[in-house]
């Protein structure tokens, strides 16, 4: 499964960090953007309390091994583009990740938590903590790598990496220049009569997806 990573190249090292060593850094969840990431509740019924605080205590034990790297399926979407990829001024890295990995699942919107018992929870109830996200995040089009590591090995080097229409010719120089030569670098432009951003390339790979407008 092909997929993208947004970034800003403000700080062109972490970029390369991933195009030369190919591995995404996986931050840890309370770094995230989203105040209810991991979000839970605990229905015990009448149970007492003290149940509670020791379900409380193991599940956020848990819950705390986990990092996470964000990626989309989408890789011409306005608005990713303005708040991930420095306003249009970065790039998104085409990654490729297999649709069975272990530690990959596709983001669930839904209004609803996570919601424990008194049912011993397994290594997997606390990694379905953080494959959902409220409805507000649907553009997002969001998959996820979820481990417990501060990097994931992707399976295959990165091969594409798409430019952003705002950047200016000198930093796209630049960027051409440190790229490793295997990559190839494709420019994207907008569409200002449509609101949608373009691959620029013969025989375009990716269509436009996402209006301005959204």
């Amino acid at each position: 499964m092909k997929l993208y990573k947004y970034k800003s190249l403000e700080n062109l090292w972490y970029v390369l960090d991933v195009l030369v060593h190919n591995r995404l850094y996986c931050a840890h969840w309370s770094e995230l953007n989203d105040p209810l990431e991991g979000r839970y509740e605990i229905y015990l019924g009448e149970k007492s309390s003290k149940i509670e605080t020791l379900m409380i205590g193991r599940i956020e034990e848990a819950r705390d091994a986990y990092r996470i790297s964000s990626l989309s399926a989408d890789a011409t979407n306005f608005l990713l583009w303005s708040h991930y990829a420095g306003g249009h001024k970065g790039i998104a890295i085409e990654v490729e990740v297999p649709d069975d990995h272990a530690n990959l699942c596709q983001v669930t919107y839904s209004p609803f938590s996570s919601v424990f018992t008194d049912k011993l929870q397994t290594k997997e109830d606390m990694r379905h903590l953080f494959n959902g996200k409220s409805e507000e995040w649907e553009y997002e089009k969001e998959y996820r790598i979820i481990c417990e590591r501060r990097f994931f090995q992707l399976p295959t080097p990165v091969e594409r990496v798409f430019v952003g229409p705002m950047l200016d010719d000198d930093r796209y120089a630049i960027l051409r220049a440190a790229v490793p030569s295997h990559i190839e670098v494709i420019k994207t432009e907008l569409d200002r009569s449509q609101g949608v951003l373009k691959v620029v390339r013969p025989n375009n790979a990716l269509q436009p997806t996402a209006k301005a407008s959204v």
